[in-house]
């Protein structure tokens, strides 16, 4: 998605070095992930020994990073004076990544708390629909993997209906 909105910023020396940033954040990101899994522990909230701690708290520099330089791009973008885009698409993608940077915000708090959980203590009860530590994964992975089939075929049907020029609802 940032790579469609990039195309649409005129200071082409920034998308640049916004690219090259978000490249390398995210291949740290996936190395770390990566390797932490093959060697069977935690990437995230790794307080088991001092590698665990360095690497999280690098991961945490790297999202800081790319967090700090889409606000950047994000203020190049809504200052910029054209657009080869509709006004309202304008409009939309400003929202967007505003949406965006303010989530990813919420997650830096989340990650500053050392846990998933906001509000109770890590692992605790939580929404009935979501993954937690004390439900059944499998329970929980069928619970969305219905979801996705409902909404997939939702979202299908409504498509067929479209192509076949009908309306969504009759009036």
């Amino acid at each position: 998605t940032m790579a469609l909105i990039l195309n649409h910023v005129t200071d082409t020396r920034k998308v640049k070095i916004y690219s090259w940033v978000a490249a390398v954040c995210m291949i740290f990101e996936q190395i770390a992930i990566t390797f932490q899994a093959l060697r069977g522990e935690l990437s995230h909230f790794n307080r088991a020994n001092v590698f665990g701690i360095i690497l999280f708290s690098l991961m945490g520099v790297f999202i800081l990073t790319i967090t700090l330089w889409t606000v950047h791009i994000t203020y190049v973008f809504i200052k910029q004076k054209t657009y080869d885009l509709s006004p309202v698409m304008v409009l939309s993608i400003k929202i967007g990544l505003i949406y965006f940077i303010t989530f990813s915000l919420f997650g830096g708090y989340v990650s500053s708390q050392q846990g998933h959980t906001v509000g109770a203590a890590d692992g605790s009860r939580g929404l009935w629909f979501l993954i937690s530590s004390r439900y059944n994964t499998l329970k929980a992975t069928e619970v969305i993997w219905v979801f996705s089939i409902v909404y997939l075929s939702f979202v299908s049907l409504t498509m067929f209906q479209a192509l076949a020029g009908m309306p969504f609802f009759r009036m």
